[in-house]
């Protein structure tokens, strides 16, 4: 009898567990950060407008350009896939999500400049 009834509490604490952990990750969300260059160069070309919208992206896109006008390769990003091709004046770049999603780009090493095709 007694167990029945630590089996019923149990599986009613259980059942407050989930929601209450739920909210809990709503209120206290969690920024998102690209930890390594790769991946803050794709967050930042897939800004809409210049891919130096904003400031924290800056510093990554300077850096891009400055490596690639010294024959660099693109860097990666892990979780993502990025498939690059070298073109006359720069590169296309394929960005293919853990969704499956793609989004494509072209990058122009003469006039650095970024457009979403």
């Amino acid at each position: 009898m007694i167990a029945t009834v630590f089996n019923r509490l149990g599986g009613i604490a259980a059942g407050f567990a989930y929601p209450i952990a739920g909210l809990v990750a709503v209120m206290a969300p969690q920024p998102a950060f690209a930890s390594d260059w790769g991946c803050q160069v794709v967050l930042c070309l897939a800004t809409p407008g210049s891919p130096t919208t904003y400031a924290q992206c800056v510093p990554p896109i300077t850096k891009l350009w400055q490596h690639l006008s010294l024959g660099g390769a693109f860097p990666t990003c892990t979780g993502i896939g990025i498939r690059t091709r070298e073109t006359r004046h720069g590169y296309d770049l394929t960005v293919t999500r853990s969704d499956g999603q793609t989004s494509r780009y072209a990058l122009d090493t003469r006039t650095q400049t970024v457009t979403q095709q």
